[in-house]
């Protein structure tokens, strides 16, 4: 078969190959599109609209976020646009909340509502203007009037 001394080569040849395979460009940098949310909305005694709003970074490296601009919309309807400067940094796959007033004259109904925002997100590192599109629901929080999440 093989001399003892080309086993031993081959041996250590394959080890070798084995390490470096290992010590590859490490972890995959994944750029997704980041998207925005309400987490809670909260009527105060003026009619003006709380809103916590929940930015999601879907990357795997963080981003920093300079600016949200987005259209509110309650049950199909427009209510009102955001226009939010940002300058927060969100780590891979984590998100931030961020708070933001909104002056409406809309009413909400008295159960939960479906809402859309529609937009986009300035990410200043990388640097890209993501648009999103965002459709879900909010409940009112029992014990807390005026409250929805």
């Amino acid at each position: 078969m093989f001399p003892r001394e080309s086993r031993r080569t081959l041996i250590v040849a394959a080890a070798a190959a084995l390490l470096l395979a290992g010590c590859g460009s490490g972890p995959v940098k994944r750029i997704n599109p980041p998207t925005a949310s309400i987490q809670q909305l909260v009527v105060d005694g003026s009619g003006t609209w709380r809103l916590t709003l929940r930015i999601q970074n879907f990357s795997t490296v963080p981003m920093v976020f300079g600016r949200l601009d987005a259209t509110v919309k309650v049950d199909g309807t427009e209510v009102g646009k955001l226009a939010l400067p940002l300058g927060i940094d969100v780590v891979g796959n984590s998100a931030e909340v961020v708070e933001a007033t909104l002056p409406v004259s809309a009413g909400l109904p008295a159960g939960d509502f479906a809402y859309e925002l529609t937009g986009h997100i300035d990410v200043t590192d990388p640097k890209k203007v993501y648009p999103f599109d965002r459709s879900s629901r909010l409940t009112p929080v029992p014990g807390l009037p005026g409250t929805w999440r």
